[in-house]
């Protein structure tokens, strides 16, 4: 997809691999080359096993590539000298696990973020986490702890901490997997609306019918790359490779 716009995030001819035990190495991640651009709402799709949580993790660097570059708003964060902490706040990342502190209270989950790295006082840092409990639906679970929530509550709670750090795109990895089917829709509908509101997101996933729905481009990857990328209408209406031809047919 061809644009005039500076991208967001650029990846050049990325690569990834993993030590496999007394077999050698095993690549995950192929020469992948591809820009993301703000207001993107961009789905990472495919089969299990094709990379897809692991190509999230290098654009914040929580796994390191092993060859290739990854510019973020024109910065090489795979440069070793980059001050990768400073970044990452510009970048929310949203787990499959939830990853909220158990011992911490939603708010000090809120805010410890904002206090420690933005500098901001705790009437500051409580007035933002507020607005945005209200945002996600959970303004009435401040005090509580993360044992006392739901599997959806603990996600959207996960985003809003996120969003406290009023980051520039938000990594979504697989957000409903780890749900009860009941819970899935109300972590879908914040998604949704932060789409409306112009939000950059990447967002791994296998909610097939939220794609369509949401996504302005969606990707599909598997055999470590990607294989074929397109509008939601003619991704799933007029799909060319043959491999996403099969896996769509599973899917669907």
């Amino acid at each position: 997809m061809t644009t005039d716009r500076k991208p967001l995030i650029e990846v050049k001819h990325l690569y990834k691999e993993f030590s496999n035990g007394s077999s050698g190495r095993e690549e995950v991640l192929s020469d992948i080359s591809v820009d993301f651009y703000e207001g993107d709402v961009a789905f990472i799709v495919g089969p299990s096993g094709a990379g897809k949580s692991t190509f999230l993790r290098c654009l914040n660097r929580l796994e390191s590539a092993t060859k290739g570059e990854i510019f973020f708003e024109g910065v090489n964060i795979c440069d070793e000298k980059v001050d990768i902490d400073r970044h990452r706040q510009k970048m929310g990342m949203v787990f499959q696990q939830f990853n909220l502190f158990p011992h911490l209270s939603v708010m000090s989950n809120l805010t410890i973020g904002p206090m420690k790295l933005q500098g901001l006082s705790k009437e500051e840092a409580e007035e933002k986490a507020i607005k945005l409990l209200r945002r996600v639906k959970l303004e009435d679970r401040a005090t509580s702890y993360p044992n006392q929530l739901s599997g959806g509550q603990k996600q959207r709670i996960a985003i809003a901490r996120s969003l406290c750090m009023e980051p520039d795109v938000m990594l979504f990895d697989e957000p409903t997997s780890a749900l009860d089917p009941e819970m899935v829709g109300e972590v879908l509908e914040v998604m949704r609306e932060l789409a409306e509101d112009k939000m950059t997101m990447l967002v791994v996933t296998h909610e097939m019918a939220f794609a369509k729905e949401v996504a302005n481009r969606i990707l599909f990857m598997a055999d470590t790359q990607i294989l074929e990328e397109n509008d939601p209408v003619n991704f799933f209406g007029n799909p060319q490779n043959e491999r996403l031809k099969a896996f769509l047919d599973k899917m669907i």
